[in-house]
């Protein structure tokens, strides 16, 4: 009988060791195919060279930059489709610290591009812009998108590539709030 049982343990572990396999072996297949269509989610560092310390409102961005603790500026263009899913993807409202600017070609394909991720009605609070022609973001040297901008204490500090609205997500400025005092 002790016998019978040590088999039946035996054969379970083993049963247990082939599935546990066969899910590592699952998890491996997805994130390849997630990484041949390319939504894996590998931001890149952005060298930002001479604009590093700098005011934004330097660089044509919004004076209320210069003097915000913490922000992040995501740049994106009306002509990305990763920008199209991360704009889709918007919570409303903005989340705090999140400035949007958007390159568009004309101001006719900025208002569709507005339209159709209804932020036309979230841009009257400042925090969405308009960038024609890309003159901001020639500014800065930028000529990628969707890229965020880490501003902290009113500076220009780092950035990155954005590619998908779970990284974005998880790099939004998150305040910090001290407890009440009672």
């Amino acid at each position: 009988m002790a016998t019978v049982a040590l088999i039946g343990v035996a054969v379970l572990a083993l049963l247990v060791t082939v599935l546990f396999g066969a899910l590592v072996e699952m998890y491996r297949d997805v994130r390849q195919m997630r990484d041949a269509i390319g939504i894996l989610d590998r931001p890149l560092a952005i060298d930002i060279g001479r604009v590093a310390g700098s005011h934004p409102s330097e660089h044509g961005l919004p004076r209320a930059l210069d003097s915000t603790a913490s922000a992040l500026v995501l740049f994106l263009s009306e002509q990305c489709n990763t920008c199209r899913s991360i704009a889709a993807a918007f919570e409303r409202p903005l989340p705090q610290g999140l400035w949007v600017i958007v390159e568009a070609r004309s101001a006719a394909t900025a208002e569709a591009f507005l339209d159709a991720y209804l932020l036309d009605g979230i841009a009257m609070d400042g925090r969405v812009l308009v960038d024609i022609e890309g003159a901001i973001a020639a500014r800065i040297g930028l000529d990628t998108s969707p890229v965020g901008f880490r501003v902290e204490h009113g500076r220009l500090t780092t950035a990155t590539t954005v590619p998908s609205s779970r990284y974005l997500t998880s790099i939004l400025p998150e305040p910090i709030r001290l407890r009440s005092v009672g």
